[in-house]
């Protein structure tokens, strides 16, 4: 292996290293992923209706009655 192949390939592991990073930075940016929640949901309100309707019709038919 030449010096140069193992500088192109020391190289690729940084941009690699540094992708990992960034990915898991994202994952962890909980308050970033929340907005993007919304927001999506804002694009799409009566889906989000929808799930909400179909989220308390499963707990109504879950919760236990005495």
């Amino acid at each position: 292996m030449t010096s140069s192949d193992l500088e192109r390939e020391i190289e690729q592991t940084r941009e690699h290293l540094g992708e990992t990073v960034d990915a898991l930075a994202a994952k962890m940016d909980v308050k970033s992923r929340a907005k993007e929640t919304v927001a999506a949901a804002d694009k799409r309100p009566f889906a989000a209706g929808g799930v909400l309707a179909a989220g308390l019709v499963i707990a109504a038919l879950l919760w236990p009655r005495h």
